[in-house]
């Protein structure tokens, strides 16, 4: 992707930035957002849905040994992997772009100006927030967040409620969540269908001992947070209740 863009904006005003060292060199280009490194001193690009980032690349990466300009608080320009709209608030995708962001994901910039994203990736001016930023509103909490599961799939690792709603028995997977970035994320999951739904994790991810969420009555729910790396279920219950089981 040309790594030209010309920022619409007037003046660019009060910048805070600090330069670190890239990890690598290949793909480390202006526009992305990076998380600390091995070290402090060190960038790494920002690689899981929805984590805090320290802040934007201002330049590419030209050796390992020549550090690279990141702006953590101030206008930028970002590089973006979806549509955004002016005054959005975003955070990262798991390829260090800013995209729009979703109930319980950490907000790391907004959109100054709307752009169309074009695959594989556009650019837009942001105001970023960098560590400064603040989680997603709308969390479980205030019944902001409830998503719908029709079809088997994947559940992200995203705060909410997700409704099994299948005309038939789904098949979930529910990803495991990185610690520190993740930790204290809570996913409620539900059944709002009387079928056989199942909400798979990896092996022992659930408790540390199982891996498995069976539902059978309308009202079969499991809470669950994510808590160094695992899934610790906070409640279940419902008619039948959920039950925790291994494949």
């Amino acid at each position: 992707m040309a790594n030209i863009y010309v920022e619409k904006k007037g003046p660019q005003g009060a910048r805070f930035s600090e330069s670190l060292l890239p990890a690598a060199v290949s793909g480390y280009e202006r526009g992305l957002a990076v998380v600390y490194g091995s070290d402090e001193y060190h960038a790494a690009l920002a690689s899981v849905l929805g984590e805090a980032a320290v802040g934007i690349l201002d330049e590419d990466a030209l050796n390992l040994t020549n550090p690279c300009k990141v702006i953590e608080f101030g206008q930028a320009v970002a590089q973006i992997g979806a549509s955004v709209a002016a005054g959005q608030l975003l955070t990262v995708n798991a390829a260090g772009q800013l995209v729009p962001a979703a109930s319980g994901q950490a907000v790391i910039a907004v959109a100054l100006e709307a752009q169309t994203y074009v695959s594989p990736g556009s650019y837009a001016t942001v105001f970023v927030f960098g560590l400064f930023g603040f989680l997603y509103p709308g969390s479980p909490s205030n019944g902001a967040s409830v998503t719908y599961e029709t079809a088997s799939g994947a559940i992200p690792v995203v705060a909410g409620t997700y409704a099994l709603n299948g005309a038939a028995a789904l098949a979930m997977t529910l990803a495991t969540p990185t610690t520190p970035a993740q930790d204290g994320t809570v996913v409620t999951l539900v059944a709002t269908t009387a079928h056989a739904h199942k909400v798979t994790t990896a092996a022992n991810k659930i408790n540390g001992a199982t891996d498995t969420v069976t539902f059978a009555a309308v009202g079969d729910a499991v809470t669950l947070e994510a808590v160094g790396g695992i899934w610790i279920a906070t409640s279940i219950g419902g008619p039948t209740p959920a039950a925790l089981t291994e494949v």
